[in-house]
C-alpha cells in the first residue's frame, strides 16, 4: 500500500477513534434517567437500604432494558417543581394515580400499591362510611400530596376540615398531641414510620391505622409531558414486563 494510503487510512481511524471518544459519553448519558423523589420511607429515601422500595423496583425495571438512573432526593413539592420545570430530570415518584397529577404528567405503568386511610389515636377512634363523616374532624394531610380525587377536591372546596403539615411524621406528632382527630397516611409509611422514630415507638400503642381505607393506591413514576417523557414512560413499561415488581417490592418492605 503506497505510504500516503497507509497515511491517509491512519488519519481515518484516529478521526473515527476520536469520534467514537466523543460520542460514547452522550451515548452513555442518553441510557441515564435522571428523576427526583422525596424522604418517604420505606419507599423511597437517601439513607433506605437500595434508597428505598420504590427505587430498588425503578432501578431494576429501567435495567432491564439497558438505562441506569440517578435519583435526586428534595422536600416533595421541591421534587415535583424541579421534574416539571423542564430542566435536567425527567419525573419524579413515587406518585399517586390523580387527575390533577395527570394534566402536568405522564403516569408511568404501577410500580406497585399500597393502602391509603387514616391514622388515629387508639383511645379515639372514628368510624366512617363515607367522607360525609368526617366533616367535624379536623384531617392532617400533608402539603402537597395527592390523596384521593374525591377527599382532595372536597377539601379543596372547603368541604372537610384539612390541616396542613410539611410531612407524615409531623402529622403523626399531632395527631399524638390531639391537635388532629386523624391523618391521611399510606399505611407502610405509617409503620415504618412508627419503627424507625423514638418518639412514636414509645407511643406505637396510642396510634393505629383506621379499619377502613380510602383507597389501594397504586406507586407510579410521574414523566414530564414531552416527547422524551413518553419514550421513558414507554422504556419503563417495558422493563417492568421483564421483572417480578411485587417479589421486589414485598423484599424491599419485608413483607
Amino acid at each position: 500500500m503506497p505510504l500516503r494510503a497507509v497515511t491517509a487510512v491512519r488519519r481515518s481511524v484516529l478521526t473515527l477513534a476520536a469520534l467514537a471518544a466523543l460520542t460514547l459519553p452522550a451515548a452513555a448519558q442518553d441510557k441515564i434517567v435522571h428523576l427526583t423523589s422525596l424522604d418517604w420511607p420505606p419507599f423511597s429515601g437517601e439513607s433506605q437500604k437500595d434508597k428505598g422500595a420504590a427505587v430498588a423496583v425503578v432501578q431494576a425495571a429501567f435495567a432491564a432494558v439497558g438505562y441506569k438512573i440517578d435519583v435526586a432526593f428534595y422536600p416533595w413539592n421541591r421534587a415535583v417543581a424541579l421534574a416539571k420545570d423542564g430542566g435536567d430530570f425527567q419525573g419524579y415518584f413515587p406518585e399517586y394515580a390523580g387527575a390533577d397529577v395527570e394534566k402536568d404528567f405522564i403516569l408511568s405503568a404501577p410500580l406497585g400499591s399500597s393502602p391509603l386511610g387514616f391514622a388515629e389515636r387508639t383511645a379515639s377512634p372514628v368510624t366512617w362510611n363515607g367522607l360525609d363523616d368526617l366533616k367535624s374532624k379536623k384531617i392532617g394531610v400533608v402539603d402537597g400530596y395527592v390523596n384521593t380525587d374525591d377527599l382532595d377536591a372536597r377539601v379543596a372546596k372547603g368541604e372537610l376540615h384539612a390541616d396542613k403539615a410539611n410531612s407524615d411524621l409531623t402529622n403523626l406528632k399531632k395527631l399524638l398531641a390531639e391537635r388532629i382527630d386523624i391523618a391521611v397516611i399510606d399505611r407502610a409509611v405509617m409503620n415504618d414510620l412508627i419503627r424507625t422514630t423514638p418518639q412514636l415507638k414509645e407511643s406505637a400503642d396510642k396510634l393505629r391505622f383506621n379499619g377502613k381505607i380510602l383507597e389501594d393506591k397504586t406507586l407510579h413514576i410521574a414523566f414530564r409531558k414531552d416527547a422524551k417523557g413518553e419514550a421513558m414512560a414507554k422504556a419503563f413499561a417495558e422493563g417492568l414486563a421483564k421483572i417480578d415488581a411485587k417479589a421486589i417490592l414485598s423484599s424491599a418492605l419485608g413483607s
